[in-house]
């Protein structure tokens, strides 16, 4: 196998130490622990030694989906024993669904994030924004596709509200069925380029990925008339590599988006807000108390849409009890390690 068609002479150009290509592979899928590993003697099956199990502290320690790593080949055999995980350039992150603060990685090594939303009942300006800041958290490029635009009436207009909102954040209708956009999607993924697209359940993700590869490579099924829901189709995380070139990764629909990113990363999704939040007389402003906010002064003003500093507000306020608590925890795991009663962290791959 070509490990250029799978990035890898771009990848290494970021890396400081200088790997023979017989010792890299990339990972492929990843599916309850198992591995399916792309490298230059062809598909491999991942193993995962004690040694590596002993040095993982949480979840994401382990390989994902995207991860080129070292590999030492077992003779005669199509399997390989993962050594290490080789730097991560970028990533793509949520909070694991649940009370515990834990990250969940979903792809790695993206250079592009397409952010697919459904213009039926899915179309959600809030749910996009997240998606926006959860990309430019990870180092991602976030693209937006609007799909089903041959079914919505209105197609025309929640394009331009998007694009109105979300400045600077490239914006495309495109249909699945017919095939409307799907060229200019293609013009974005080059050779050597990973892409992810992520999505809730049934806004078309896997009939566009078998658009763009010119087959049915993955299931789909029609989505509940009654919610524009869909079930999963895709059930895992996989890299693709697409015929025309370049590199995509499927994820399954997301039910639960939640946000693991920063303030930084939240203003660079609503950076309409915060040029004047630099403004702002203090420098630990919340920006709902009228004394010196300027960002309250421009929506009064009409300068900031209401809908969008709703969002932004709730979005911040989000972000600051999730640090509260991470804050929390780590102080807690920090005290018990100095009493000596720190455990290894359990959780399950998945």
């Amino acid at each position: 196998m070509d490990l250029k068609t799978l990035g890898w002479d771009l990848y290494r150009q970021s890396l400081k130490e200088n790997i023979e290509q017989e010792n890299v592979a990339r990972v492929a899928v990843e599916n309850r622990g198992g591995y399916l590993l792309y490298a230059a003697a062809g598909e491999l099956e991942g193993i995962i030694q004690g040694k590596f199990m002993r040095s993982a502290t949480s979840e994401i320690d382990y390989p994902k989906v995207g991860d080129w790593v070292k590999i030492e080949k077992l003779p005669s055999e199509q399997k390989a024993i993962i050594k290490e995980i080789l730097p991560r350039h970028s990533k793509l992150s949520r909070k694991r669904a649940g009370e515990d603060i834990a990250e969940q990685i979903i792809a790695t090594n993206i250079d592009l994030v397409f952010i697919v939303q459904g213009l039926d009942g899915d179309f959600n300006i809030s749910r996009l924004e997240r998606y926006v800041a959860m990309a430019k958290e990870g180092n991602c490029r976030p693209i937006i596709l609007l799909n089903k635009s041959d079914l919505a009436l209105d197609a025309a207009e929640k394009i331009e509200q998007v694009k109105s909102i979300l400045v600077g954040v490239e914006v495309f209708a495109v249909s699945a069925k017919n095939g409307n956009g799907i060229a200019a999607v293609h013009a974005f993924i080059s050779n050597e380029k990973t892409v992810v697209f992520v999505g809730s359940s049934g806004v078309g993700k896997s009939t566009l990925v078998n658009a763009l590869l010119g087959l049915e490579a993955q299931k789909t099924q029609e989505v509940r008339l009654d919610d524009s829901r869909g079930r999963h189709t895709t059930t895992k995380r996989e890299l693709i590599i697409l015929p025309t070139g370049g590199l995509l990764i499927d994820t399954p629909g997301m039910r639960e988006l939640g946000l693991w990113a920063s303030q930084d990363a939240v203003g660079e999704a609503f950076d309409d807000i915060m040029i004047f939040a630099q403004q702002c007389k203090f420098n630990d402003c919340s920006h709902t108390q009228s004394a010196g906010c300027m960002v309250l002064k421009a929506l009064q003003d009409g300068k900031i849409d209401q809908e969008r500093y709703d969002s932004f507000i709730k979005l911040s306020g989000s972000l600051d009890h999730f640090k509260a608590k991470k804050d929390k925890n780590s102080a807690q795991a920090q005290k018990r390690s100095r009493r000596g009663l720190i455990k290894k962290p359990e959780f399950t791959k998945k």
